[in-house]
């Protein structure tokens, strides 16, 4: 049963529960460090990861916080804005379609995140995206945000917005691109059912079929990123990347981004 307390105590967070932006980049940055980013119960699943999008918060909560596993976007998505609902945040859920290895664009309904509504500006909250990105929300604007040496900005691409990403001295990279129009559970569960006939489905179905483990978490200063074989470290405006060929060092790095060997 998802419990507020229980979820700030797992989250180490002791502040205040005013729904504030200070506060709110600290629940964000907490949640990402302490629940990490693991698609290895759903990696067989292909686009019957969608079934259980509608499943609950405390359904989510028993795997993520209760039984201290990691999950996947919408289940990400789903626990963390119960949370900040439950503090008093107004958070809506919204979709992105993910920049690929060819600089294109993957469907609308992609990926699930979410956005908060504070102080008049909207933030782009996500705790559930592999990375790299940001650990803390980001305002949608065209001003540049600061995190761990990485800038971070929205801009306009036609009927689309896109968050980009700029690691220290080098060029601005799309992320996602998104609209801030409120989506419903049902959008996800009509992919899982067949009932979407996108046909970016087409190429991204087949990539989600294609079952690469992926493992992520932040940590105070940066996000650690392991798809498949390829190990990431963003951090200091640098990322630093390896591929793990030896198993035991695999085996040793994913049971440090799950938080195993803490």
């Amino acid at each position: 049963m998802f419990d507020t307390e229980t979820y700030l105590k797992h989250l180490g967070y002791t502040g205040t529960l005013e729904p504030t932006a200070d506060n709110l980049r600290e629940l964000h940055k907490r949640h990402m460090m302490t629940v990490p980013f693991d698609n290895s119960r759903n990696a067989a699943k292909g686009l019957a990861i969608w079934d259980d999008v509608d499943a609950g918060a405390d359904h989510f909560f028993q795997a993520l916080i209760a039984e201290g596993r990691g999950g996947i976007c919408h289940e990400h998505c789903g626990l963390f804005r119960t949370l900040l609902a439950e503090l008093g945040y107004d958070v809506k859920v919204i979709a992105s379609g993910v920049r690929g290895a060819n600089d294109q664009f993957g469907p609308d309904l992609e990926h699930m995140l979410a956005t908060v509504r504070l102080a008049g500006a909207d933030w782009l909250v996500d705790v559930g995206f592999a990375g790299p990105s940001f650990t803390e929300p980001v305002r949608v604007s065209e001003d540049v945000q600061e995190q761990n040496g990485f800038a971070y900005r929205v801009v306009e691409d036609g009927a689309h917005l896109v968050l980009q990403r700029r690691p220290g001295g080098r060029d601005w990279q799309a992320v996602y691109r998104f609209t801030l129009r409120e989506r419903e559970l049902s959008e996800w569960k009509a992919i899982a059912s067949g009932e979407n006939d996108d046909p970016y489905w087409h190429w991204a179905g087949e990539m989600i079929r294609a079952g690469t483990l992926i493992y992520g978490r932040a940590y105070e200063t940066g996000q650690l990123l392991l798809v498949g074989r390829r190990y990431l470290r963003a951090e200091d405006g640098s990322d630093h990347t390896r591929v793990l060929a030896k198993t035991d060092e695999y085996e040793s790095v994913v049971r440090h981004v799950l938080r195993q060997d803490a």
